[in-house]
């Protein structure tokens, strides 16, 4: 169920807000002392008593003075338990439970008006729209899973050294995006416009770079991304031409390909390190491709 809040004129104020200065995230983080944050981009937090980040309103750098801070980013936040009421700066009253996503857009403050005492919320803060107005999800299981994963892989892609940071999180994202643009539509099969098609087909090829070689069955890239067999199968064909199966397999006989020419691997350690089930089926693979034997093509 989707929620959108929009921009009503109201003067009267329950929980006034003064804002005089728009933060980018680099600055948000400093005074508040986020730890998990990346440059300008992207930032992951908890909010309860038990970590860094506390929601107490007597705190110099509590939930509730976080909140009320006019930004340049996206504020994205899961409930994950206990309650909390909170007021927009247009007077529209949100009430936040377990299984809540929230995405406040850039700029939009608020303020805490009621918070029960075993609230606990993950952020994730970044430099991306997700949302023209501020939007409020309850997730059903399966998808609450989902967007919660995604928030651990941007938090542990944030916190470690990867040598193609920026693109590792910005996937995460599409995915995200990808997910939000489907659940107002779970009921029906809604097309997406060819950019966005050609957007989810790039992610499906980055998780197919990173899992040709354990990874063979359309099921597992299917619930990477959060759709359907059925869905992807129809995408990969309508973009590229060739079916989810032409992709794997020809991934997995140019790698086999490689390793037959470039290393001095045994015939059974390349079919191990490919996923066969033993030389003999990887033998079978490669001469229906090639009309020759592993061992003829290394020796030719």
């Amino acid at each position: 169920m989707r929620k959108k809040f929009g921009n009503k004129k109201n003067n009267a104020y329950l929980c006034p807000m003064k804002q005089t200065i728009v933060y980018n995230l680099t600055e948000f983080a400093a005074k508040y002392q986020l730890n998990d944050i990346f440059g300008a981009y992207a930032a992951h937090l908890m909010v309860s008593d038990n970590d860094s980040v506390h929601f107490s309103k007597n705190s110099d750098r509590g939930f509730d003075k976080m909140v009320r801070e006019r930004t340049l980013f996206t504020k994205l936040m899961i409930t994950l338990q206990g309650n909390c009421q909170i007021q927009l700066n247009d007077q529209s009253a949100i009430s936040l439970k377990p299984g809540d996503f929230l995405i406040m857009t850039a700029q939009e403050t608020a303020s805490i008006c009621q918070m029960s005492q075993d609230f606990e919320a993950e952020c994730i803060l970044v430099d991306e729209q997700f949302a023209e107005k501020v939007t409020l999800f309850h997730l059903t299981d399966d998808k609450l899973k989902s967007v919660t994963d995604i928030f651990h892989f941007v938090r542990d892609i944030v916190r470690h050294q990867h040598i193609n940071k920026v693109e590792m999180i910005k996937s995460m994202f599409n995915v995200l995006k990808l997910i939000i643009d489907e659940l107002p539509y779970e009921q029906c099969s809604a097309t997406h416009d060819l950019g966005h098609k050609k957007e989810v087909y790039e992610i499906f090829l980055h998780h197919l770079y990173r899992n040709f070689r354990k990874e063979r069955q359309i099921r597992f890239y299917a619930d990477k991304l959060n759709v359907s067999t059925a869905y992807l199968s129809r995408l990969v064909k309508e973009i590229s031409g060739s079916t989810v199966n032409d992709h794997v397999t020809s991934l997995v006989y140019k790698e086999t390909c490689n390793l037959l020419k470039q290393s001095d691997m045994t015939m059974g350690e390349i079919a191990d390190s490919l996923s066969f089930s033993d030389q003999s089926a990887m033998s079978n693979f490669f001469k229906q491709r090639s009309g020759m034997s592993p061992l003829a093509y290394r020796n030719q």
